[in-house]
């Protein structure tokens, strides 16, 4: 999401114990995954089970990962979400975001990373969280890393949903002529993808490096489809 400069908001650290930093965590113990489309993934255990979702702008990404979120138990973090939601409840962070926006930069990391740590907590209520839309550059995913061990986690699983670049383009032209936004024109579309595969490949390099479980999607397909693909790729998740 673009928006003006600006330093992140207050800081809240993740509550819980206060352990140091070991580097090499193990895996939490959760049980296998499995089932069908029609009958719910199991729940696992106590240890959160911490995602992300990967998908460029036109992927359907929101959608599944609002279906994983419901059959995992976990909780969906869209940070984009989280922003807009500020900014329509008017909050200092709402504030500061839509000030940002309207001078069409980026959001700083330190801001992002900071609404992040705020809403990280709530997955110690559940079994863990899916973030979408967050790590978006290796800085971030260095600061989340961070979080996550301080707390004796870490990132386990990465989904990220492969759909053709002509594919999205002719999507979001579509929306774009459905809401009227004539801005987004196929240069500019095409300029976003670019952006987006240049960023996303680099946090993925990140986690490669860390062994963490990346999960490539097909996302073409009917929403049914892409989801039982995502089911099945990761339906073999254990604590090995």
């Amino acid at each position: 999401m673009r928006v003006a400069g600006g330093a992140g908001g207050a800081r809240s650290s993740w509550q819980g114990n206060d352990r140091e930093s070991t580097g090499d965590i193990p895996l939490p113990a959760f049980a296998p995954l499995g089932g069908t489309r029609n009958d719910p993934l199991p729940a696992l255990a106590s240890e959160p089970l911490i995602g992300i979702i990967f998908g460029p702008p036109g992927s359907g990404k929101g959608t599944q990962a609002a279906r994983l979120e419901k059959d995992l138990g976990i909780h969906h973090l869209s940070t984009g979400d989280i922003l807009r939601g500020e900014v329509a409840k008017g909050t200092p962070l709402g504030k500061e975001v839509g000030r940002i926006m309207a001078a069409g930069d980026l959001v700083p990391d330190g801001l992002i990373v900071d609404v992040v740590r705020s809403r990280l907590p709530d997955a110690e209520q559940g079994v863990g969280a899916l973030l979408d839309g967050f790590p978006r550059t290796v800085a971030q995913a260095r600061a989340l890393d961070s979080m996550l061990s301080d707390e004796g986690h870490r990132v386990n699983f990465i989904v990220a949903l492969d759909v053709p670049e002509e594919l999205l383009v002719d999507r979001l032209l579509h929306r774009a002529q459905v809401e009227g936004r004539t801005d987004d024109t196929r240069e500019v579309i095409a300029e976003r993808m670019r952006e987006y595969h240049k960023l996303t490949e680099a946090v993925l390099d990140h986690y490669r490096k860390q062994g963490v479980r990346i999960h490539e999607v097909d996302g073409t397909g009917s929403p049914d489809e892409v989801f039982d693909r995502i089911h099945a790729a990761i339906s073999g998740i254990s604590s090995r």
